[in-house]
């Protein structure tokens, strides 16, 4: 008993000490609402949260001129706020904060990469380009179809393009997804180039792959495998037959033969 306590109780000591030194997943330093991907001509706002005793935060724009925005604390502030008004194509890139503590400089290696939409005034369109495959299978291919000689596609999950992790980025234009039952997602594409990345075309109009999709292709699937085991069943019956034929006695003509 007393052993089994004084385990416990260490591995309760291990487990403070481990949270302690790591802490819960650390806070942003740098984020946009109303998120990472912009229309042109919308507005966004860039939040930097700065360590404490700053005495001035700047907002930094990779561009090739360079580009900066400035903010003075009022009072014991954390968390900075940059709007941006009227996006354009030179409003996408990398952004990164800057604080001033007294006479040095910090910089915080978090950047936020900005996406502008719309740039190119091209609108894709998106489409099912293959069914299901397999009995129990509800992956379908879509098709970020367009015209124009892009060489990115991008495609955006879940109806939220503002944000830059819902969406997939690929040299061709095919994307393989997944179709659950209960899990209902609308779909979005657009066009790129890799010169310039963060530059995106119009979006396609929204798609949503239910089970509508899938509930045909399931159908003859299943009628498949139904003929199937009734193949493999009559095979199997004729296989037995013969086995069967195989054993039984040999009949009088070979009785004959043996006796003269």
């Amino acid at each position: 008993m007393v052993l089994g306590a004084a385990l416990l109780a260490l591995v309760c000591l291990m487990e403070q000490r481990i949270w302690a030194q790591h802490g819960p997943s650390p806070q942003p330093s740098i984020w946009a609402v109303p998120g990472a991907v912009i229309s042109t001509g919308s507005a966004v706002t860039i939040f930097c949260r700065a360590p404490p005793g700053v005495t001035y935060v700047r907002l930094t724009h990779y561009v090739q001129d360079g580009k900066w925005f400035d903010c003075i604390p009022q009072g014991a502030q954390e968390v900075f706020e940059f709007s941006l008004q009227n996006m354009t194509q030179g409003s996408a890139g990398v952004y990164h904060c800057d604080y001033l503590n007294r006479s040095e400089w910090l910089q915080n290696n978090d950047t936020l990469e900005l996406m502008v939409t719309g740039v190119y005034k091209i609108k894709p369109s998106l489409t099912v380009d293959s069914r299901p495959k397999g009995f129990l299978e509800r992956k379908v291919t879509l098709l970020c179809h367009t015209h124009h000689l892009f060489d990115i596609f991008i495609l955006c999950r879940g109806g939220n393009t503002s944000l830059n992790q819902n969406c997939s980025h690929q040299d061709h234009n095919t994307f393989l997804i997944s179709v659950s039952p209960g899990h209902r997602r609308t779909y979005v594409c657009f066009g790129s180039y890799k010169q310039n990345s963060y530059l995106w075309s119009l979006p396609s109009d929204p798609l949503e792959p239910t089970e509508s999709f899938t509930s045909d292709y399931r159908l003859e699937n299943s009628i498949r495998l139904i003929l199937a085991i009734i193949l493999l069943l009559g095979l199997g019956a004729l296989l037995l037959d013969a086995w069967k034929s195989r054993r039984e006695p040999m009949g009088p003509s070979w009785n004959l033969k043996l006796r003269a």
